[in-house]
């Protein structure tokens, strides 16, 4: 009878884990936009022709920004982008983009007239869509056999992405210079390449001169860029996590299924580069923290970046006229880092001050007492008694002061304040599916698996440390670790803030 009450239970084990690797694979099968899910990436292509100008014009919109165009795409509310909606929302974006799009010739300036335009969906994470348009304009040209001319894309100020131009002239003219290509590198934003992902062109504006003789090739310096290897629109990284929120949950075991993927993945998340797990290790170890306090730092990394991730949000939806949730993300990395830089500099004032102080008691000491007397040394090596004064032979910061619960807030908050962007993908995601319910929880787990990886990793480096001092010749370590883990604390956060600077671009490099 217990054979035929185990099999059944051996079955149930055996689809539950296939279920979960299931569910796991599943959620891979669509793709991020390769640059990001915040971007809004242009492609405008100008060509000289006889007797007019053309412009292709493309926008390449990620999963943010295509669910924030959806209030003016959607007029009717239902959710649905239908055939009159597509049609209404081309016209007015054709005209709205060609105000912003500039072209003189010779001094003059040219008016665009839309040609033809086009409007496709295409799936992206978390169950949202990106958005392609792509917009052919033609303007006259100016009569004469030279022509000075000059483009500036002025749409779109602020916002992330891939920005290129092109100039190009048809047989019978002559592209005599330009400052942009001839040839393109994005295959007009159906394909980018692999190494300018981390490091997008971002140009939007190109000066060249056309005349009307049939020349082969471009003189002065007009480049063509050609043969650099491409990776395909669709094959951005794959986001698992944000791709939950569009499965099919079916009864309590999917939804705990899920729940135990949204956990690994965020635990996962949290062993890639960032969160400050270093950090926390030489904040714990320097500082002779306890499991309690790697607990407490888990549970504020948690609460953070799940409140970071609704704040996000928030403005995303409700305020990003005013607030581009794309140039607040970096500034959110630049006060994390500042937070950091804050506690690295506390904890080397507080671990120095215990050396300053022995320094001016043994000058005191020195001048008020004679030099021979008596020397009664304890067992511990550490302490000598002089004359009945204990003095400490522990250097700055090993004397096993407590650690603060100021600095152990404010190292958890800089853990968490900046939000991971697939869990924004998720909560976006879930208000479009109408599953706001399942997302929030579904980041609420997320967190707690990030946050449990800090609090493991605190929990180790805090047994760790105390391992250390049952090590034969430890001593020199344990006197150099307090200093030396704030001095990386410091240096850390001064990495951090660097590296979201240059995502502001205030740094100007």
């Amino acid at each position: 009878m217990a054979t035929k009450r185990t099999k059944p239970t051996l079955r149930m084990a055996r689809a539950v884990t296939v279920a979960f690797f299931l569910l796991v694979i599943g959620a891979a099968s669509a793709l991020a936009h390769p640059l990001g899910n915040f971007t809004v990436n242009r492609y405008s292509k100008v060509t000289i022709g006889q007797d007019t100008v053309r412009l292709l014009y493309v926008l390449d919109m990620a999963e943010i920004p295509t669910y924030q165009e959806m209030a003016a795409i959607d007029r009717n509310r239902d959710g649905e982008a239908d055939a009159t909606e597509q049609v209404e929302y081309l016209g007015g974006m054709a005209e709205r983009l060609a105000g912003n799009l500039a072209l003189t010739l010779n001094g003059e300036e040219a008016a665009w007239r839309v040609s033809d335009s086009h409007f496709a969906f295409a799936p992206g994470q978390g169950g949202l869509n990106t958005l392609r348009l792509e917009f052919r304009y033609v303007a006259l040209l100016p009569g004469g056999a030279l022509w000075d001319g000059a483009f500036q894309d002025n749409n779109f100020p602020g916002k992330l992405g891939w920005q290129e131009v092109i100039i190009q002239a048809d047989e019978g003219r002559s592209l005599v210079s330009s400052s942009a290509p001839s040839q393109d590198m994005s295959q007009e934003l159906r394909a980018y390449p692999q190494e300018l992902l981390q490091s997008p062109p971002r140009v939007n504006s190109a000066t060249f001169q056309v005349d009307g003789a049939a020349l082969s090739g471009v003189r002065n310096g007009a480049v063509a860029q050609a043969g650099i290897p491409v990776t395909a629109r669709a094959t951005g990284s794959a986001d698992p996590f944000a791709e939950l929120i569009a499965l099919p949950i079916a009864g309590p075991s999917a939804l705990l299924l899920a729940l135990l993927a949204a956990f690994v993945w965020g635990a996962a998340h949290a062993l890639a580069p960032g969160h400050g797990k270093t950090i926390v290790a030489a904040y714990l170890v320097g500082s002779r923290g306890t499991a309690r306090h790697a607990l407490f730092l888990g549970l504020t990394t948690t609460l953070t970046h799940t409140a970071g991730v609704f704040v996000l949000g928030f403005i995303t939806l409700f305020a990003s006229r005013y607030i581009l949730p794309e140039r607040l993300y970096p500034w959110l990395g630049v006060l994390s880092g500042l937070l950091v830089v804050g506690i690295g500099l506390s904890l080397i004032w507080q671990r120095l001050r215990p050396a300053r102080d022995a320094a001016h008691a043994h000058h005191d000491h020195s001048h008020q007492h004679p030099h021979e007397h008596s020397h009664e040394h304890s067992h511990d090596d550490t302490t000598h008694s002089h004359d009945g004064h204990t003095h400490s032979h522990l250097p700055p910061g090993s004397d096993g002061a407590p650690i603060t619960w100021r600095s152990l807030l404010a190292l958890g908050v800089s853990g968490g304040l900046l939000p991971c962007p697939s869990a924004l993908v998720v909560m976006l995601g879930a208000i479009a599916l109408q599953r706001v319910a399942f997302g929030l929880l579904l980041i609420v787990v997320f967190s707690f698996g990030l946050a449990s990886v800090l609090t493991l990793i605190g929990i180790l480096m805090v047994h760790a440390g105390k391992l250390v001092s049952y090590v034969p010749e430890s001593g020199r370590f344990l006197r150099l670790a307090p200093i030396a883990s704030a001095l990386f604390i410091t240096l850390a956060g001064g990495g951090i803030t660097a590296q979201a600077l240059l995502q502001t671009g205030l740094l100007g490099l």
